[in-house]
């Protein structure tokens, strides 16, 4: 077969090529301050910090986890002392998950590093720019729903 193939071409490749180095340089800033978490932990993190309250399945739509890998992941959490499960006023058979003074401290603490790399990250790119990525990313989304 004789057809021209190029994988790197693929939108697929080149979002996940920027996830692997954003990603990489995110969580070396992390080790930098200290903290061992995992790019998915800081994902729950940031939904919970943005969001408290939320329940498990919650965060799993807000995060594009399955609902099994949220557990996980907050199992982790709990066990670091990072968020707290409490239960749900209106229906017993759920958990509220907030972030514990010890979580919320680390957030604030590695705030500024996430927001300085992403302004890196955005270096050299105009606003309009940024908007415009923001819109593909967006479409490449709904396409692939």
């Amino acid at each position: 077969m004789n057809r021209e193939y190029d994988y790197t071409k693929l939108i697929g490749y080149l979002i996940i090529k920027g996830e692997v180095c954003i990603k990489r340089k995110i969580l070396n800033a992390f080790l930098e301050k200290g903290y061992d978490i995992t790019f998915e932990q800081w994902t729950v993190l940031n939904v919970l910090y943005a969001e408290p309250g939320l329940i498990q399945s919650e965060i799993a739509i807000r995060t594009y986890k399955d609902k099994t890998n949220v557990t996980r992941i907050l199992d982790v959490l709990s066990k670091n002392g990072y968020i707290v499960r409490e239960q749900h006023e209106s229906d017993r058979r759920s958990l509220c998950v907030y972030l514990t003074d010890k979580g919320t401290r680390m957030f604030d603490e590695l705030i500024p590093s996430v927001e300085l790399l992403n302004e890196q990250f955005k270096k050299g790119l105009s606003d309009e720019e940024i908007k415009i990525f923001e819109n593909v990313l967006e479409k490449i989304y709904k396409n692939a729903e």
